[in-house]
């Protein structure tokens, strides 16, 4: 049984997520910073047979997010919900993930890991900075060519939310400019954000300068600041750059993070 939650109901998904937030980050940030009455960010639970907790999804703007503690959701029912959304992106652990996808035609899985980082390792490039708002739409149009991070919402939804974050002090963005041609060579930013811990997203190189280690770099960068100022600092990674990239940074293995990808 699935039912849309009210900000009532709040409470009863941070216990029954309770420390396990480093599985389900999205969720457990938006529900601390928006609670269930925002537009943009709803919330629905399942219930199993003997009215326990099986599942929590969540929706933000147009991406799903799914946590399961044991595994243990109806994927038949879920996806069929899902499906009604038409979302571009779902967001989960792998186990939980894996019990979707066979429901959910049209959609390709991509496996990567979630990670913390308990101490900076490596070079930190002092030019990295915190950029402003104006500078927002600049980097948006870099991440909204990448396939794997912002081409499935588009530039225009991508652009919202990166203002949304800005304007509420909910997200920051570092940028590392060509001395020259003052072009954005690379980005990292936090796609949420609360008083204890941040979530780095939108790590990304522009082409024509990848593969000089300025992504390590400006990773570095932000972590820094965060881990200066006593968050607990998580990351989502895919690819082998990436996972060295974070590694070389500092960042250490929690799980196996899927999405599927309309």
């Amino acid at each position: 049984m699935l039912l849309e939650c009210k900000d009532s109901d709040k409470n009863i998904i941070l216990e029954y997520i309770g420390k396990d937030y480093g599985k389900c980050l999205y969720i457990y940030i938006d529900l601390c910073k928006y609670g269930l009455d925002n537009e943009n960010f709803n919330a629905w639970i399942q219930y199993g047979k003997n009215h326990e907790i099986t599942a929590v999804a969540t929706e933000y703007y147009k991406g799903i997010q799914v946590y399961s503690k044991n595994a243990d959701l109806d994927g038949k029912e879920l996806s069929e919900f899902i499906r009604q959304k038409n979302p571009p992106i779902i967001l989960g652990m792998k186990e939980t993930i894996d019990t979707l996808r066979q429901y959910m035609p049209g959609y390709r899985e991509e496996v990567g890991t979630v990670g913390q980082l308990k101490e900076i390792k490596g070079f930190v490039n002092p030019k990295a900075y915190s950029a402003g708002a104006g500078e927002l739409k600049e980097i948006v149009e870099i991440l909204a060519e990448d396939e794997g991070i912002g081409k499935p919402y588009g530039f225009e939804s991508l652009y919202r939310q990166f203002r949304e974050r800005k304007e509420e002090g909910f997200g920051r963005n570092y940028v590392l400019r060509d001395e020259k041609t003052n072009n954005i060579i690379c980005h990292a930013g936090t796609y949420a954000e609360i008083a204890e811990l941040a979530v780095i997203g939108g790590v990304i190189t522009a082409p024509e300068y990848r593969g000089k280690g300025y992504s390590k770099e400006t990773l570095g960068a932000i972590c820094r600041e965060l881990l200066d100022e006593g968050k607990d600092v998580f990351s989502f990674y895919y690819i082998p750059s990436a996972i060295k990239m974070h590694q070389g940074v500092g960042f250490e293995k929690i799980g196996d993070w899927a999405k599927l990808i309309k």
